[in-house]
This record gives C-alpha cells, structure tokens and sequence, in this order.
C-alpha cells in the first residue's frame, strides 16, 4: 500500500485545489496514467500516478483545497499487469467540467450521451508507439468522442506515447479533427436540458478558476488607487513589415507574427527607462525593479490567465516573439508550471483581436500598472498637415496613485508610442 500526496509542483505553490479525480476506488492505475485534475492559483494541471496498481481510497473529495505533501489517495500493489494494458475498467464519461464539486462515491451507472451514443475511433486499437501509447484515461477518451478524433492519428507526447489532454486539444486546434463518422447509433438519447429556473434562466456553477479571478480581481480594486489615461499609436511601419514578412517568418518559425511582440519589446525598454512603473508597494517600502518579467494575459476556454515572460529586457524582437508563443500556447493546453504564473513585474493584455476599441484594464496585483492594446485599425488621421489613411491604436494603462502619478504615466505611454512608431524591428527579427 501507497500513499499518494498533493504535489509540489512549484516552488511558490503551498497547496492545491482537487478538481476532478479520473480515476474511482477499485480501478485498476498504470504509471503515468491520469489520477486527478489540479488547480494551483491559477494552473489547472493532471497529476499522473507514480506506480501501478489499485486506486484503493480517496481520501479528499472534488473541490478541497489542501496542503502540498498532503496525503489524497491510496494505492495497492498488482501484479503489474495494469502498468502495460489500458485502464479499462474506469468509467467511460467523467462529470462535467461545470459541475458543483461532489465527494468521490462507487461507481455510477453508465449514462448514455451524444458522444457516446456514435461508435467513435476511440473505441479502436491504436498503433503500438511506446510503451505506455496504449493507456486511455478517461478524460482523454471524453474529449476525443466529444471532437470525434481518430487517435490512431495522434503520437502521444506523454511519458512512454501516452496520448494527453494536451495532445487531443492540440489536434483539433490544428484543424485535424475528423468530420462525424456516419456510424450506426447505438441507442437513441438526448442530452439532458441544462438546469432551467423560472423565467428561462439557465443556472450555471461558478467554476474555480472564476472564483479565483473574481477575488483576484476584486482585491485589486480595493487595495489601490487606480488612475488610467491613454495614447494613440500610428502603427503603419510596424503593419507594413508585417505584412511583408508575416509568410517568412510562418514558415521559417511554424507560427504567425502578431503584434504583441512588437508592443511588448517597447513597453520593456520603457519600463527600464521608467522603473517607478515597474515598482511595486512592499509593507511601507516601494521595491523598484531593474529588470522586466513580462505578464501576458492569454484569454482561453475557462477564463484568464497571465503566464509570466522571464527576462524580457535580456530578449530581443524574436526572442520575445518565441517566449509569448510558448507561454500561450501550453496556456491554453494547460501545461503550464505554477511558477509561470507568477514573479511577474508588469502586465500587458491584449483585447485587440476581439473588435475592442479601447480598454480599462485592473491592475494585477502586486504590480504598479497594467498596459492595454486593443484593435490595430485603419483611420483617418492627419500626417504633416495632410489627410492620410493609417493604421492606429489606442495604448491604454491603469496604474496605482499610490505609486505613480499622471505627469510620469504620460511620459512612460509617451515612450512606448516614440518606440512603436519610430523603431526599426527588421534587424531585430533577423528577416
């Protein structure tokens, strides 16, 4: 018999929130395989079982938050057997993403569902590409009936071949999902009608990451004293050398060039022009920061969350370009490490790709300020006293008066126009 423990999976990480157990008391665990899902702050992650064997107790329930090192779970010894064959005496669908947290109980009867009612890929044997490529767990087999995904398609990139969340998401991400199999219908079902109050309002639980932005959010408000003002930026050198290179650099770097980078290199050389902006309150003491850790806010299926750039003012263009890519893209597969989210010194969100014009952002704390760039948009603008046709955007910035007052959030907006207007970033690409 083992003990299975809340993990430390970062050095700032002190405790963990269960959110989902895969797997149910009596089920047969290889190594590796799934075992629960995980929320730290603001990472949601699997957690895979160290040993093969018996998921014999679980001894916290969905939704405890407890401490790292914490006993969760046992597990028995086997024969080994469940190490090298799939896990398939786990239930076939797990509870919804959006379902209150309930405490782990014997296994429920099967409850048919649109995506198990069509026979699905999922189902089939899949080409042998490790030693652990044949282990399921049940989330991945939701999600690939759910998007109708071959996993004969897909090489696994977890330990041994396992095929991961991580794997299914990127797929479909990629446009690979199969069109729906015109397989027969095992039986006729119909999804069960969302939770429906008097007057047509449909009741949805507050999920854990809303929780934890909401008073994230809310304490921000009530411990500083936000101001916020703007710039308008004439962005058209920077669209244009896009616009030249945007086919190159794709093809040469596997993913497209926005303008976050661009905007994310002037605002670091700003801010170690204007360290005041990098500051934060610490007890009665102001810590001035000569050195950049850039937060990105990335928006993705469950919310918000800002993965941390590590040493923005030591990158260039494309240095900063690939680490905004990384960070992003395991954001919204959620294979972030807890330490990613945090140590950030500034903050840039970006609301630009879905139409917003211009934005108050709040300011994440303990950070001074917060820079916002929205929609990179044609106008009519004047350009030595003549009427031209350019593309601008506004540079918007919530800051703390605590820290930083009006003349000093002017002059640093003022140098990240200077900088996204006049630099010449076809060097720093390399193109």
């Amino acid at each position: 018999m083992s003990s299975v423990k809340m993990p430390q999976l970062g050095e700032t990480v002190i405790e963990g929130t269960i959110l989902k157990w895969l797997k149910q008391e009596g089920d047969d665990v290889a190594i590796d395989e799934p075992l629960f899902e995980i929320s730290t702050d603001k990472v949601d992650t699997e957690v895979p079982a160290s040993e093969a064997g018996v998921l014999t107790k679980i001894l916290v329930p969905e939704g405890s938050t407890v401490a790292v090192g914490t006993e969760v779970a046992e597990i028995s010894g086997s024969d080994g057997a469940s190490a090298s064959t799939p896990a398939e005496s786990a239930p076939a669908e797990s509870a919804p993403a959006q379902t209150a947290p309930a405490a782990p109980s014997a296994q429920a009867p099967q409850v048919s569902t649109p995506s198990q009612a069509i026979a699905t890929p999922a189902d089939t044997a899949l080409p042998d590409r490790g030693p652990r490529s044949q282990i399921l767990s049940p989330l991945v087999r939701k999600l690939a009936a759910e998007q109708n995904v071959d996993l004969s398609q897909i090489a696994g990139t977890g330990s041994g071949g396992r095929i991961t969340k991580g794997d299914i998401e990127a797929f479909v991400a990629a446009g690979g999902a199969a069109r729906a199999a015109a397989a027969p219908v095992a039986r006729a079902t119909s999804a069960p009608a969302p939770a429906v109050a008097a007057g047509g309002e449909e009741l949805v639980p507050l999920s854990h990451i809303r929780k934890l932005i909401g008073e994230h959010m809310k304490a921000s408000l009530e411990v500083s004293a936000r101001a916020w003002n703007a710039v308008e930026v004439n962005m058209e050198n920077v669209a244009r050398l896009r616009e030249r290179h945007k086919e190159a650099f794709k093809a040469r770097e596997g993913f497209t060039l926005t303008y976050m980078p661009f905007v994310t290199r002037a605002v670091t050389e700003a801010l170690i022009a204007f360290p005041m902006v990098n500051s934060e309150i610490r007890g009665d003491q102001i810590v001035v920061k000569h050195y950049v850790n850039m937060g990105i806010a990335v928006s993705y299926d469950e919310g918000l969350i800002v993965p941390v750039v590590k040493g923005c003012d030591t990158m260039n263009l494309l240095g900063i370009a690939r680490a905004i890519n990384d960070v992003a893209t395991r954001a919204r597969a959620k294979k972030l490490m807890p330490d990613e989210v945090h140590q950030g010194t500034f903050t840039i969100t970006n609301p630009g790709p879905f139409g917003s014009i211009i934005s108050v952002p709040i300011i994440n704390q303990p950070q001074s300020a917060i820079l916002a760039f929205d929609t990179v948009e044609k106008r009519v603008v004047v350009v030595d006293d003549a009427i031209a046709i350019r593309h601008m955007v506004f540079v918007s910035m919530s800051w703390d008066h605590r820290l930083i007052d009006g003349a000093l959030a002017s002059q640093f907006l003022s140098r990240v126009k200077q900088n996204l207007e006049t630099w010449d970033f076809a060097e720093d690409l390399a193109l």
